[in-house]
């Protein structure tokens, strides 16, 4: 059977479906996926055209699923509750890793208990309304999911069950987002990558084609009448054409389903505002702490995981030599690529690098990235810089050359700091503080990730220089020191361990006068571990050798408790803190979850 034959079966037996992304138990692959989640077969078919191996995904509204992780003790917790409460037989799927998802379903119009995690006991999560769990059928890299007995019933959830769990918070469901008219640059500019389109051909995924085409209209900004205007023209290219009803009908299933936000591949030069203008006010609400903890967070997203995120401000610095550009353009590459960098996963998508230094000596270090990872071209643009952000004439040379580019980017970078300031003091607060609002309007209207290239000062001990006004202002910043990448400041992020790394040569061809030239590119390499330790962090670290000889995996409380002798008597908690802390960002060790252990590169 096909992933949408799982599908429909699914749907025929009452439950509704939604795609995961293939092989995998997660992203959904639809924005919005509880209110898009259906049984309707004609919806269900036009997910899997797009993409026909993704996983089915159940959403467990009008449901209570009890989701079982037998790595964490879930069969022993269940085994428990059967012994003690009334636990009727009911339908049961087997996951991959041993565990089992077991499905009750709630009263008629119940609105759902309270999505959790190991609320009825140790490895026992909680799936109802606004959770999903991954379909029988399914396939992830451990094996299939499966149903154990199809022949048993979803049994009614136990009243017990019920009220134990709670109800969830109560929120208003987001409408359906509906796409205004675009302006008539942006309807042109659609227009002109609409012609550029081949016509749809029966037999030859013309569905698919046709899905993709009305989507990437509604990526460019036009609102669904557009579409239609520009789409029946474009049908003539079909073989055989689908006819203007059947072309809306297509469209609106596109607006409907489409993964990216409207809009998310249109950029004009007035997309990046002037700083001065006035913001509008915004709605104050004032919510209790239980409502404030219990609604959904909605994070930026990351661009580079764990070290750089959607919509965020950001330093890279380093004394002259550090590598400090060549690690921007390696992760700059990596992203416009989309592959992980040093391991850490990436959100593809167009980068923009800014060589406010000139461009003439990024040439070589580009052949040297093509060099390593292949001539494949990838949208990583590099683009000259002589303007100043801080007056509007520069702000708008930057929107002209963001709107030259297909898509809006998802990482920019700014190289040097110091000569993107045109002329400007970087010890002036009201200098950096007018450069620093320029970012932010960037950053609005972009939702990019923005980077400066900065220089670290004569003591490299304080830091990067200049002006204390850019510190306050960055989210991340990035020290680059000695063969590491070392996260210094992160707002909205734990502090991760020190990336290592090291510049390799690569000949990158010869000169007019036949000498070779060269230039370096980012490998992965072990940190060196010269790190002086004193006072406290010396003495734990020594604390949590002789725990653990072996290096096997400590408990942060009997390391916490071996470090007592020495520590504070009045203020041990914090003293303990601050010594991991040091520890964690020297790289000297490894925190999981609630164990630790030395890092023995």
């Amino acid at each position: 059977m096909t992933k949408l034959d799982h599908a429909l079966a699914l749907a025929a037996q009452g439950f509704k479906v939604f795609p995961i992304a293939p092989g995998k138990k997660a992203p959904p692959l639809l924005n919005g996926w509880p209110q898009k989640a259906t049984d309707d077969p004609e919806e269900i078919r036009q997910f899997w055209l797009v993409v026909p191996d993704a996983n089915v995904g159940i959403h467990c509204e009008g449901l209570l699923v009890i989701d079982v992780d037998y790595a964490k003790g879930g069969d022993d917790s269940l085994a428990f509750l059967r012994m003690t409460e009334d636990m009727p037989d009911t339908l049961v799927a087997a996951t991959p890793t041993g565990g089992s998802h077991h499905f009750y379903r709630l009263p008629e119009g119940h609105a759902g208990v309270l999505n959790s995690v190991e609320a009825l006991g140790k490895g026992l999560d909680i799936r109802s309304t606004g959770g999903y769990v991954v379909a029988a059928g399914s396939e992830v890299t451990a094996g299939l999911y499966a149903w154990q007995d199809v022949a048993t019933p979803i049994a009614p959830a136990p009243q017990w069950l019920v009220d134990r769990l709670g109800a969830p918070p109560v929120k208003a469901a987001a409408p359906l987002e509906r796409v205004a008219d675009a302006p008539e640059s942006a309807f042109e500019a659609a227009q002109t990558w609409l012609d550029a389109q081949g016509g749809a051909v029966e037999g030859d995924g013309g569905d698919i084609h046709t899905f993709a085409v009305a989507c990437g209209l509604r990526d460019r900004g036009v609102s669904e009448s557009q579409a239609l205007d520009l789409m029946v023209d474009w049908d003539s290219k079909c073989a055989p054409p689908w006819g203007p009803e059947a072309i809306a009908t297509k469209i609106h299933n596109a607006y409907r389903y489409a993964q990216n936000a409207p809009g998310a591949r249109v950029a004009l030069p007035g997309d990046f505002p002037l700083v001065d203008a006035p913001a509008p006010p915004k709605a104050r609400t004032v919510l209790t702490l239980a409502q404030f903890a219990t609604q959904e967070s909605h994070g930026a997203g990351y661009v580079v995981k764990g070290l750089l995120q959607r919509r965020s401000y950001a330093s890279i610095y380093g004394a002259p030599g550090a590598g400090k550009t060549f690690v921007g353009l390696d992760i700059a590459y990596s992203v416009a690529a989309g592959h992980p960098w040093m391991d850490r996963k990436v959100h593809a998508g167009p980068v923009l690098y800014l060589a406010f230094e000139g461009t003439g000596g990024l040439v070589k270090r580009a052949q040297a990235l093509r060099q390593k990872y292949g001539t494949k071209d990838v949208p990583l643009y590099i683009a000259g810089a002589a303007f100043n952000l801080r007056a509007p004439a520069g702000r708008a040379e930057l929107g002209e050359i963001i709107s030259a580019l297909p898509a809006k980017p998802v990482l920019i970078f700014i190289d040097t700091f110091a000569r993107a300031l045109s002329g400007g003091d970087e010890n002036s607060a009201q200098d950096v503080g007018a450069f620093n609002s320029a970012i932010a309007a960037l950053i609005e209207s972009t939702a990019a990730c923005v980077v400066l290239i900065h220089h670290s000062g004569k003591d490299k001990s304080k830091g990067a220089r200049g002006s204390s006004a850019l510190l306050g202002a960055l989210d991340t910043e990035i020290e680059v020191d000695g063969g590491a990448v070392i996260a210094r400041k992160q707002r909205d992020i734990e502090l991760g361990v020190p990336i290592g790394f090291r510049l390799t040569p690569m000949r990158v061809g010869m000169d007019a006068d036949g000498d070779i030239e060269t230039s370096c590119v980012v490998e992965p390499a072990a940190i060196a571990r010269t790190v002086p330790l004193k006072g406290n962090a010396r003495y734990g670290f020594k604390a949590l050798e002789e725990l653990s000889p072996q290096n096997a995996p400590v408990d942060v409380e009997d390391w916490k408790a071996a470090c007592a002798p020495f520590l504070s008597k009045t203020r041990s908690s914090q003293a303990f803190h601050e010594l991991k802390d040091k520890l964690l960002t020297v790289g000297l060790i490894v925190a999981d979850g609630c164990t630790v252990t030395r890092r023995l590169e």
